[in-house]
């Protein structure tokens, strides 16, 4: 597999005079877990296998005179697809015309395109499930969706906020992106991120079967995920942000003892995030106020948006994540 990197690192490789420059600026700023999301090839034309190391061989003590028997480590093939995604911008000829600036008119267009490209993606890095659609990549949600207590196994990643209301749960997934960790995967032989072609003026058909005269771009985008060391990734689930507790500050701090307990369940941490909705941010924010708050802090930096961390823990909010999930088991 090839190095990773962010869209970020890819824009300074390729150079500001590239077109593919703005592509990847919109698609970093575009969501915040772009920006974190570290890219790869696969090994293979459909995604990428993995070798993943399900047990480790032990030393034995010896005595003199006396041997050791051999042993050996075990492993598993992990085979991860890429799911293709396509999508079609069709601008009226005669509205380009009308526009004062031909190139924004269209480049809004894209751009708005781009977006709904990253949303979905999103989606899918969560809440991706094979089973309900082959076209999609399995997500987190279904990659951690269990609770164990035998370190190695992915339900040990799994920490149960004790939710029990049918379709109304949240989580929050804290992840490690890097080489050896969780990384974004592209087929063998493409390249990451969007492809766009501009397909020129063409006769497009309306709704009703109408023809007009229309400028056509084409985009593209083959992209998976990739856990190599399933202890890369950590979750709580079963969060229940419909049950109203009569102590407010004693759930909020039970929330971030839940944080703190699986943030600490990533092997040799590099640089995790946590990705959290809109609700449950608010309510790891409203702890700031909290006089008895002593899990979060908030670094304000000039000009830019104030980033929220929990034990040092920095938290995004991701509108991909739902209060609509089913209780974990």
């Amino acid at each position: 597999m090839s190095e990773a990197l962010t869209f970020n690192d890819l824009r300074k490789r390729l150079g500001a005079d590239n077109k593919v420059d703005w592509i990847m600026e919109v698609l970093a700023e575009s969501n915040p877990i772009m920006d974190d999301i570290k890219w790869a090839e696969g090994n293979l034309p459909t995604g990428n296998q993995t070798t993943v190391r399900t047990s480790y061989p032990h030393p034995q003590l010896r005595r003199i005179n006396r041997g050791v028997k051999a042993g050996k480590s075990t492993t598993k093939q992990v085979v991860d697809t890429c799911c293709l995604m396509e999508a079609y911008s069709e601008v009226d000829v005669r509205l380009v015309q009308l526009a004062p600036d031909k190139q924004s008119l269209r480049r809004s267009e894209d751009t708005a395109f781009l977006n709904g490209f990253t949303q979905d993606l999103s989606k899918y890095l969560f809440y991706g499930d094979t089973t309900k659609n082959p076209d999609e990549f399995n997500g987190l949600s279904i990659r951690y969706n269990t609770f164990d207590e035998e370190k190695g196994m992915a339900g040990y990643q799994c920490i149960n906020a004790g939710g029990k209301t049918a379709g109304k749960q949240s989580s929050i997934y804290i992840v490690d992106w890097g080489d050896q960790g969780v990384l974004g995967i592209y087929p063998k032989g493409s390249k990451a991120g969007i492809s766009i072609e501009d397909k020129g003026e063409q006769i497009t058909l309306d709704e009703q079967g109408g023809k007009y005269r229309a400028l056509v771009t084409w985009f593209s985008w083959d992209a998976g995920l990739s856990v190599k060391n399933i202890r890369k990734v950590a979750c709580v689930r079963n969060i229940d942000l419909s049950n109203k507790p009569s102590d407010k500050s004693q759930a909020r701090q039970d929330m971030m003892e839940k944080i703190i307990i699986a943030k600490n369940r990533i092997v040799n941490p590099q640089k995790p995030v946590a990705y959290v909705n809109e609700d449950v941010y608010t309510e790891i924010e409203l702890m700031l106020s909290d006089k008895n708050n002593v899990y979060v802090t908030r670094q304000d930096l000039a000009g830019g948006i104030p980033k929220l961390y929990v034990q040092g823990l920095e938290v995004k909010r991701c509108d991909a994540l739902l209060n609509t999930e089913q209780v974990v088991k």
